[in-house]
């Protein structure tokens, strides 16, 4: 869009001094008049005095004609109004033609910017519900398998708790814990909350309605306490289980899973 578009020929501003001693002299000279107009009044009776027009004064920095700013965008308005303000320093002078012409540049470039795209909400995790199977557990209670179901009690949060699930023992053996939805569906991610020494997860196995099994590599983190995710296009079936294969050779310690999720497809 472009309006105002950059002078080629700028009238020279008046100096400081005409600017201020100018409206001076007028209100100086239109006191004179009036002082004789009453003169002559009260000479030659009662009157009426005419008191010359201002003469008229050309405006070069308007609003284009047949534009009405209630019509515009909120943020057309402003950059209409941003032409203005700047077409009026450069008039007057408190501008260099430089000055108004990138000040114009930057101001057409705003205009022209494409909106930004709308941020989409993610949708949120549905948790496991119940224990599949799993290749061992620490405990029966502390540790065992279903401290991994529900939402996150220890995420952020890391360290070794007895909330999420660890194997029987550690660094001996690959293991993998198998969790189940209750309402199965179709889903385009995974989410893995590791909450004590984490890395170990490097695969996932999707579980359809019907037996098939979809493995898909999970982007492996570092850090204290991490949210492992595997992304995948929206599954053409809907996902009743997950399995989740931990290396746990391939991090020393014990490496403790607080909870398991799935995106739904949007």
């Amino acid at each position: 869009m472009s309006l105002l578009q950059p002078f080629t020929s700028i009238p020279k501003p008046p100096s400081l001094v005409s600017r201020l001693t100018g409206p001076a002299l007028m209100v100086g000279a239109a006191a004179v008049l009036l002082g004789a107009g009453f003169a002559m009044g009260a000479s030659a009776g009662p009157g009426v005095i005419e008191v010359p027009a201002p003469p008229t004064i050309s405006e070069p920095c308007t609003i284009p004609t047949g534009m009405a700013l209630e019509t515009l965008a909120a943020q057309d308005r402003v950059q209409v109004m941003r032409r203005v303000f700047a077409c009026k320093d450069r008039h007057y002078g408190w501008i260099t033609a430089e000055q108004y012409m990138k000040t114009i540049a930057a101001i057409d470039e705003a205009w022209n910017r494409p909106a930004a795209e709308p941020v989409i909400a993610m949708t949120e995790p549905v948790w496991a519900s119940s224990v599949r199977g799993f290749s061992s557990q620490y405990s029966a209670d502390a540790w065992s398998a279903k401290r991994a179901l529900g939402t996150p009690d220890v995420f952020p949060g890391n360290g070794d708790n007895e909330n999420a699930w660890a194997s029987e023992s550690a660094d001996d053996r690959a293991e993998w814990l198998e969790l189940g939805f209750a309402q199965p569906q179709r889903i385009s991610g995974v989410e893995i909350y590791e909450t004590f020494n984490p890395g170990a997860v490097g695969r996932v196995e999707l579980i359809t309605t019907a037996g098939r099994r979809i493995e898909v590599a999970v982007a492996r983190q570092q850090g204290a306490s991490v949210r492992s995710s595997a992304q995948v296009a929206c599954t053409t079936e809907p996902i009743a289980a997950v399995r989740v294969h931990v290396d746990s050779k391939s991090v020393e310690g014990w490496n403790e899973i607080d909870a398991v999720g799935v995106v739904p497809c949007k």
